[in-house]
């Protein structure tokens, strides 16, 4: 008998099951998820019984709840008081920061948030979340979707969970209210950025860690840009300001992930800004100008798969079975589509990926369709490479092309027609480096004198154009005179930003001067970069318009002078040893040789047509492809 009812009670059950909708599917494997802490979480619908929409908000966090965790552990507590010290400027012992360096925070233990969160937790975030969305004019338009994304998550990432919602609240709501009573949400917006701007951020890249604690942030602005925009989500939410975080995969010019956030018009249009960055605004559409590929976001609930079975398929890279990340190219990049051909496969699907010294990083993925393929929706400007992935390995599905808004260039190499090419760098010059070049140079002088007041100096070199590279030997007008000071000006209204400067009194073969500077000035950083020898360290004043003086010793003849600005040392190195590749397609990188620069130049012959990539043997990471035209390298960053 009672085995009879158990089956009877089963089949019920599956029947139930069957009959629930899809979202009531989720939330009851939700609260099977939560095991022992169920009652916890049916404490909070409980609650909300006889409030509908609150309701609905506790179905949509705790149906979600089984994909998120937080790192646990006593690392916590160890790591804050380092970052702190960090902060402050505080001498930490280079043994302690290797081991927090070389430490990774994601070996610890995961705690899911469904198995350990408390009603009374859910419950205060819901209520305050509700208060502010109600409150603020601008929220007349948020529908309870965007409500439930923009607002109500009580958590970023992966971060341990703090009770950060009310901490925010009464700071930041009180700070909204005193200085805004406006309805418009991008103002309300800068209001809060532009207290959050009063507080570096100090950027620390080197500790590999999860989200930080929402109430160590609220403190303590330290971290990547992931954590500056986790700082200005939870101050924006706090106040009733729907914004989320987007990122781009790999940016093929940046070499790096990166996230910004964005605010939800009342016009339904997202926007992008920073609290470092830039302010929000409707009218002018920024952008930080780094090239992305793919934009996603991030999200709290599930998102549709965007091909079915994809999320069990492992031969499919993660990223695309993230069903938290939302494709939001189309926001930057309007819709477009991008049809071409591939090699004759099996496989399933066909991805793109965008350059990277270690490999072709997959960004965007498609069907294969009888080798025909559309991609949809991706920035123009930038070169792709279609490829194939099993799982464990990636091939190259076919030529790599170029993308623009009104074309597609496929770069297949001609191997019938040779050019000769000259190379000088290994790298896109993007604005930020290029800038280096002019922002503190142009107008910058160089001047000798017998005495330390410099009141007659004599002018032995002024640099009037941008620098076209990171090395320079330059040449007085007069090698006869003789000086004992030395004297780098910058020009009017800029700091002083120097990788180099060195003093020799022969031309050729002589030994570097050993110079003392005399003056003081005040740094951000460190003085002793500019005589180190490393044209990766720089120098940069605190103050504009100044100058640094240094004392040669005695009165001596100068025959040369060797000069650096700020730079990336990605041009061609002498010394070094180079080896070009060209793509070839499905055959992958062809070698067009070894050589070892004899000068800041290479000469090679390649294909016409070809996808070119530089790489220097002998030291740095910072590479990219280009192609040659016109006799010039172009990177992505230049097309």
């Amino acid at each position: 008998m009672n085995k009879h009812l158990f089956v009877l009670a089963l089949a019920y059950s599956l029947f139930v099951c069957s009959c629930l909708s899809p979202s009531d599917k989720q939330l009851e494997q939700a609260l099977d998820f939560a095991g022992d802490n169920r009652a916890e979480l049916e404490k909070v619908l409980e609650h909300y019984a006889n409030e509908t929409e609150k309701r609905e908000a506790a179905r949509f966090l705790i149906r979600n709840m089984p994909r998120w965790y937080g790192y646990t552990g006593a690392e916590w507590d160890s790591i804050k008081p380092i970052l702190v010290n960090i902060i402050e400027g505080k001498t930490v012992a280079d043994n302690i920061l290797n081991k927090w360096e070389s430490t990774s925070l994601y070996n610890l233990p995961k705690i899911y948030d469904a198995h350990v969160i408390t009603s009374d937790y859910l419950i205060e975030n819901i209520d305050l979340a509700f208060e502010v969305w109600k409150k603020y004019p601008w929220n007349r338009s948020l529908g309870f979707d965007d409500f439930c994304e923009l607002i109500l998550p009580y958590r970023i990432g992966d971060e341990p969970l703090s009770s950060w919602r009310k901490l925010y609240h009464d700071h930041y709501t009180a700070l909204l209210d005193s200085a805004y009573r406006g309805s418009d949400v991008t103002e309300a917006c800068n209001i809060i950025c532009k207290d959050l701007n009063r507080v570096n951020h100090y950027w620390n890249t080197n500790i590999k860690m999860p989200h930080q604690p929402a109430d160590f942030l609220f403190y303590h602005r330290i971290g990547y840009c992931r954590d500056a925009d986790d700082i200005t989500l939870y101050a924006m939410r706090a106040c009733g300001i729907p914004v989320a975080s987007e990122c781009f995969v790999y940016s093929p010019e940046y070499q790096h992930l990166h996230e910004w956030t964005v605010l939800r018009d009342t016009t339904g249009q997202f926007i992008q800004f920073g609290f470092n960055e830039f302010d929000a605004t409707r009218h002018e559409k920024k952008s930080d100008g780094r090239k992305k590929g793919k934009v996603y976001r991030f999200c709290f609930g599930i998102q549709d798969e965007p091909f079915s079975g994809i999320t069990a398929d492992k031969t499919v890279p993660a990223l695309f079975r993230n069903r938290f990340l939302k494709d939001v190219t189309d926001h930057y990049f309007g819709r477009n589509e991008v049809e071409i051909s591939v090699q004759p496969s099996r496989d399933k699907y066909v991805y793109l990926g965008v350059f990277s010294p270690q490999g072709w990083i997959p960004v965007a993925m498609a069907r294969n369709d009888k080798n025909k393929v559309i991609f949809k929706n991706l920035e123009p400007d930038i070169i792709y490479q279609p490829l194939y992935f099993d799982g464990y390995h990636q091939r190259a599905a076919g030529y790599p092309f170029l993308f623009t808004k009104d074309s597609i260039h496929t770069l297949a190499p001609d191997k019938g027609q040779m050019q000769e090419v000259i190379l000088k760098r290994k790298m896109s010059l993007t604005k930020r480096i290029a800038e280096f070049s002019y922002r503190a140079i142009i107008g910058a002088r160089i001047e000798g004198c017998k005495e330390p007041s410099f009141v007659k100096p004599d002018l032995l070199y002024r640099f009037g154009d941008t620098l076209k590279t990171n090395y320079y030997e330059l040449s007085p007008s007069d090698t006869n005179k003789m000086y004992r000071y030395i004297r780098y000006c910058s020009p009017a209204g800029k700091h002083i930003e120097l990788g180099e400067l060195a003093i020799y009194e022969r031309a050729v073969g002589g030994e570097k001067i050993e110079i003392k500077r005399i003056n003081d000035i005040k740094p951000l950083h460190s003085l002793k970069n500019i005589t180190d020898g490393d044209i990766l360290t720089y120098f940069e004043s605190e103050d504009t318009t100044c100058f640094i003086t240094y004392d040669l010793g005695k009165a001596t003849k100068i025959e040369k002078i060797v000069f650096s600005p700020r730079n990336d040392d990605n041009f061609v190195w002498p010394g070094h040893d180079y080896e070009l590749f060209y793509q070839d397609g499905t055959n992958g990188w062809k070698s067009l040789g070894r050589q070892t620069a004899l000068k800041q130049e290479l000469i090679y012959k390649v294909p016409k047509n070809a996808l070119l990539w530089l790489c220097d043997q002998t030291k740095g990471r910072e590479e990219q492809v280009f192609i040659y035209k016109d006799g010039e390298q172009f990177f992505v960053f230049d097309l």
